[in-house]
Parts: structure tokens; sequence; C-alpha cells
């Protein structure tokens, strides 16, 4: 039960940081970039593990990207919100 946790919880964290490489793409940061990129191989790597050692793990890695990739959505909304 805690694979399932610990795949939904990696997909969540690596879609959230997803849009804040996307967000220092665009701003042009080259070393921010980097770095979100790197977390992300890291995260999805732990999640590729953990789902192609059990199939059924690829359940809580899709709901985990879903969920992230809101959550990370919501918080650059209204991050944007406040700028404007």
């Amino acid at each position: 039960m805690w694979a399932y946790i610990f795949t939904f919880l990696s997909m969540l964290v690596t879609d959230i940081v997803y849009t804040q490489l996307l967000k220092s793409v665009q701003n042009d940061k080259p070393f921010a970039s980097s770095i979100w990129a790197s977390m992300i191989t890291f995260l999805g790597g732990i999640a590729i593990i953990n789902y192609t050692n059990d199939n059924m793990m690829i359940i809580p890695a899709v709901l985990g990207a879903f969920v992230g990739t809101y959550i990370g959505m919501k918080f650059h909304l209204h991050e944007k919100k406040w700028l404007t």
C-alpha cells in the first residue's frame, strides 16, 4: 500500500515541478530550468521504477500526474494574479 502512495506522491510532485520548469524556460532562466529538469528526471525515475515492477502502479502514477498538474497550475494562476 505504501508503494502506491509513494508512486502517487512522486508523480504529484513531479508535475508540480514540471510547471515550475515551464515557467523557468519561459522566463529565460537556464540555471533554474536545469535544476527543475533534474528534479523531474529523478522523481519520474522513482515512479517508473515502481510501476515497472507492478503494472497496477500506473493508476496512482496517472492520478498523481493529474493532481500534480492541477495543483501546479492553480499555484501558477494564483501567483500570476498577485503579480498583475
